[in-house]
């Protein structure tokens, strides 16, 4: 049995595990407010539950978003945090395996192994939430970079002197095309402040024939599709398959991105679109993902 841990930019979900199946999952939402230790704190706290209840764990994978040095993740830029240490858990725990790595990654293998990206060998993996993370598949590998984190799609620049990252850099692509842009603009045209996740989805469906509404819409896929056309180009993958919180919002985006694309004007070569699909382990795949 494995535990599987993801860290998110504004979500944590701890899952036991066994051949990629969840048996069993504990979900916390991350307020601003949080720091690094309440973090640590509550890790801390379920892993003690969870390890009490089933005794056989061989291995907790960590997913979060970030850069790996040693037992740490640095410059979670999303989450407000310099550093998560986790030296504390693993050192309770001498007879676990413990790993770490970058969320976003991590589900992108969740989806390659068993989701929407299981039958392709070249694809590109795009988590479109707090910001947008990304894997890269090559002839059935991950690219990965020999010592940094490396093929960080959310940060390439789609607008000249464009809006800030929280990464310094200005105009990223994950600055337009991030769910969380999406919903903050939304919440300004509607005028609206405090609204769960849901009830916003549910405000702007009712809003669709909104002029400014159906502009915001319209203005987000183009810039998706510039950040698209961008990773076709460079990597020609046989499939794109989105994930994160876009999900959620395919009934106003998904038809209408495909329908788009399959124009076909968007690529260098025409001839080789690859599909675009929605990612199917939903908010699950980067604890599955943390423990393969």
């Amino acid at each position: 049995m494995r535990i599987g841990i993801d860290i998110g930019g504004s979500h944590i979900g701890i899952g036991l595990i066994r051949n990629g199946e969840i048996i069993e999952k504990i979900e916390k939402e991350i307020e601003r407010k949080e720091t690094a230790e309440d973090i640590i704190n509550y890790l801390e706290e379920v892993l003690i539950q969870l390890v009490k209840e089933e005794n056989k764990i061989d291995l907790v994978g960590i997913a979060t978003p970030g850069i790996i040095q040693g037992n740490c993740m640095k410059n979670l830029v999303n989450l407000g945090i310099d550093t998560l240490d986790f030296s504390s858990i693993i050192e309770k725990y001498p007879n676990i395996s413990f790993k770490i790595r970058n969320d976003s990654k991590m589900a992108a293998l969740a989806e390659k192994e068993y989701g929407a990206l299981r039958n392709y060998k070249d694809a590109v993996f795009l988590c479109l939430g707090t910001g947008i993370g990304s894997g890269v598949f090559l002839n059935d590998k991950m690219l990965q970079t020999r010592d940094n984190l490396g093929f960080e799609l959310g940060h390439m620049i789609i607008e000249k002197n464009g809006i800030k990252c929280n990464c310094g850099k200005r105009g990223c692509f994950e600055t337009y095309c991030s769910i969380k842009r999406f919903k903050e603009n939304a919440k300004k045209i509607l005028n609206i402040k405090n609204i769960s996740s849901v009830e916003l989805l549910e405000k702007i469906r009712e809003e669709k024939n909104n002029s400014e509404i159906k502009k915001l819409i319209e203005n987000y896929l183009e810039d998706l599709i510039i950040g698209l056309s961008n990773i076709i180009d460079i990597f020609q993958p046989k499939a794109i398959a989105i994930g994160g919180s876009f999900v959620f919002y395919k009934d106003i985006f998904y038809e209408k991105l495909k329908e788009e694309m399959n124009k076909r004007k968007y690529v260098f070569n025409k001839e080789k679109m690859p599909k675009i699909v929605l990612a199917e382990l939903g908010n699950d795949a980067g604890m599955i993902g943390a423990v393969l």
